[in-house]
């Protein structure tokens, strides 16, 4: 996934009124009053591509966990809450040192403008005295000294699945209720960012076209986003998976709580 893609947000339809009406007319129908059918024309079939926009989440969203893979492969999961303006994201790398694997896990909490971090050594907690902290404690970071400026709240879809879609083409839906339809890298740049790590320039007619699949949960919001990518220059073959769930029963984003401290430089250098 890859936030620095920004998605306009998704207007969402309502069908209230609608709704009312047609309850109306089925009390109304077993009463008696409605004896035959109506001669008004059959609504015309969805648009595939206009029902999945309609899906993805947007600022009106309730809070949401999410599950992906960034495009170098790492395994990202949080929550998004727009109401707050905040998300959170676990990412777990692991490195193999002297023989051994470390793995660390970062927790990056982000409400607005402000960010906090808290890294997890597992057992090995001699490493936390190297960063001037203390295990399970919460460090603020300050916007201005990181040199990544895409840890602010941005959007509900933080896996840019609007983006994509907006840059589909052939969308159809199946019976089993999923989607699926194809995305030229070549010819739809703010899709290619969003799905390749690294110098667009580099793809050719060998990226096109890149194949999707989308869910829809029975709620009508977006519940997986995948698309098969080609090696493209440098990046080897893989696949592009974001899952958006539990809408409504994630928890909020609130500021960490306890001892919180500034954090210290050795983070910096720890976050590049």
């Amino acid at each position: 996934m890859n936030q620095r893609t920004h998605a306009s947000p998704v207007i969402r339809r309502t069908a209230v009124g609608s709704a009312a009406f047609l309850t109306a007319g089925l009390l109304l129908a077993g009463c008696g009053v409605l004896e035959k059918e109506s001669s008004s024309p059959p609504s015309p079939p969805a648009d595939p591509k206009k029902t999945l926009l309609a899906a993805v989440p947007d600022e009106k969203a309730p809070a949401f966990r999410f599950s992906g893979m960034d495009t170098d492969g790492t395994p990202i999961s949080g929550v998004v809450d727009p109401t707050n303006s905040g998300m959170e994201m676990v990412v777990t790398m692991s490195e193999d040192v002297d023989g051994g694997e470390l793995e660390i896990t970062m927790s990056i909490r982000v409400i607005d403008q402000d960010i906090w971090m808290q890294v997890d050594f597992g057992e090995t907690t001699e490493l936390y005295s190297l960063l001037g902290v203390e295990q399970d404690q919460w460090v603020e970071l300050d916007q201005s000294k990181l040199a990544d400026d895409s840890l602010t709240y941005d959007m509900a879809d933080i896996g840019n699945a609007k983006v994509i879609m907006n840059a589909s083409d052939d969308v159809q839906q199946h019976a089993d209720g999923s989607y699926t339809g194809t995305v030229d890298l070549t010819d739809k740049p703010l899709a290619a960012q969003a799905l390749v790590d690294g110098d667009i320039t580099a793809l050719d007619e060998a990226a096109a076209p890149v194949p999707f699949t989308a869910v829809i949960g029975a709620d009508g919001n977006l519940e997986t986003l995948s698309a098969e990518i080609p090696a493209i220059g440098e990046q080897p073959a893989g696949e592009y998976m974001v899952k958006y769930f539990d809408y409504g029963d994630a928890p909020a984003i609130t500021p960490p709580t306890g001892d919180v401290v500034p954090a210290s430089d050795e983070i910096y250098e720890l976050m590049g």
